[in-house]
């Protein structure tokens, strides 16, 4: 048995168009129940929602062990790599029963607080507080956490991701510690080792729910199968994959293989667009916003070389422009509306031998004839278009 410690949320998604209930910790429940063991489950659901989280509960043949509260909590997102805006947070964290028991794979949660004491833990914490913090133990415990989270637990002592992973293992008496890294896959630190896990290339990116599928299969693996750290972060990695491309669960028995991509040099994105009107600058501003935590460096000819003001600025902000053309690994284009500018970008960047993708909403099939002929990635996703340009 797995018992499983997570929130419950109604997860709302604008563009593209997506909700349904699920929340950290049913999906990780969810994921796991084909497996072969019981899954005990420990969350809290609003009255509004109790019919709905029964029927999945007894379809995928889940216990649960809930506190009722008057609403539940909605998850907002524009899009899938914005930052949800909750709704119906409790004035005050109410606290779940503690849970003791040997396997438990426990998702921080931002409404409710909860100790457990078990032999085995992996505790992913998504609400930014540490292991200790909730008054757990854990004989043995595994931290998952990204990059972003591992700095502020260790209260950013470092920019090196590797001293971040030994100092977490040491401060939180951690047995392992898994650093996500985005792009640039992640970092298993265990023992005096540090390993790192590819991710892999799918040809779609459905980002919400992918951390809880990386921690749930590693809490399987690791937990309940007995394999070695690395192993288990190899098969979330998989996992995770197969998830990100599909958006199914339960997880299938054997992971789809997709190739791998090695982490390498920290790469130089080039973001292409027109930043004419507000709609655009607010695109192209959301975009470099997100880059900018996928652990690359970008520039933006809009925030970096600025526009143009008089006629002789045209030629040097032009040259900068080129520059950086030249110097970078990568172009994310915005093709909307066919603005000169972007596609003289795509064109000098494919005559380069550049990596080009393109996300692209509003086109005419006709308008694609030369990008497509140039093996230029066309895609109408937003975080597919990101995650591509940073593989």
């Amino acid at each position: 048995m797995i018992n499983i410690v997570g929130g419950t949320y109604y997860e709302i998604c604008h563009d593209p168009k997506y909700e349904d209930l699920f929340g950290s910790g049913l999906r990780g429940a969810i994921a796991l129940s084909d497996k072969g063991f019981d899954i005990n489950y420990h969350s809290s659901i609003g009255k509004d929602l109790k019919e709905l989280f029964d029927y999945k509960a007894s379809l995928y043949s889940i216990s649960q062990n809930l506190q009722l509260q008057e609403k539940s909590i909605v998850f907002d997102y524009y899009h899938p790599l914005a930052k949800p805006t909750p709704y119906n947070l409790p004035d005050k964290n109410f606290v779940l029963p503690d849970v003791q028991a040997e396997h438990i794979l426990y998702y921080g949660m931002i409404e409710s607080d909860c100790s457990v004491d078990g032999e085995y833990v992996v505790y992913d914490p998504q609400n930014h507080v540490g292991f200790r913090q909730t008054n757990s133990k854990a004989q043995h415990l595994a931290l998952i956490l990204n990059k972003k989270e591992a700095m502020m637990l260790s209260e950013n002592m470092s920019d090196d991701i590797n001293e971040v992973g030994r100092f977490l293992l040491k401060n939180e008496e951690a047995e392992v510690v898994v650093i996500k890294n985005g792009a640039n896959g992640a970092i298993v630190f265990f023992e005096d080792q540090a390993k790192v896990i590819p991710v892999f290339e799918t040809e779609s990116v459905w980002p919400i729910g992918s951390g809880d599928i990386f921690s749930a299969v590693f809490a399987w693996k690791w937990m309940i199968e007995k394999l070695s750290p690395d192993e288990s972060a190899m098969f979330a990695s998989k996992y995770t994959a197969n998830y990100c491309s599909s958006k199914d669960i339960p997880l299938s028995g054997v992971p789809k293989e997709f190739k791998s991509i090695a982490p390498g040099k920290r790469k130089k994105i080039y973001l292409a667009g027109p930043f004419f009107t507000i709609s655009e600058r607010f695109l192209i501003n959301e975009i470099h916003s997100i880059l900018m935590g996928f652990d690359v460096d970008v520039f933006s000819p809009y925030h970096d070389a600025g526009v143009v003001v008089f006629k002789e600025d045209s030629k040097k902000i032009a040259k900068k422009d080129i520059d950086n053309l030249k110097d970078c690994d990568a172009v994310l284009a915005v093709i909307s509306g066919n603005d000169p500018g972007t596609i003289f970008e795509v064109g000098y960047a494919k005559a380069l031998g550049k990596k080009v993708i393109l996300f692209c909403e509003n086109y005419k099939e006709n308008d694609l004839f030369m990008f497509e002929g140039t093996d230029c990635e066309i895609t109408p996703d937003l975080s597919t278009a990101i995650y591509k340009v940073s593989w």
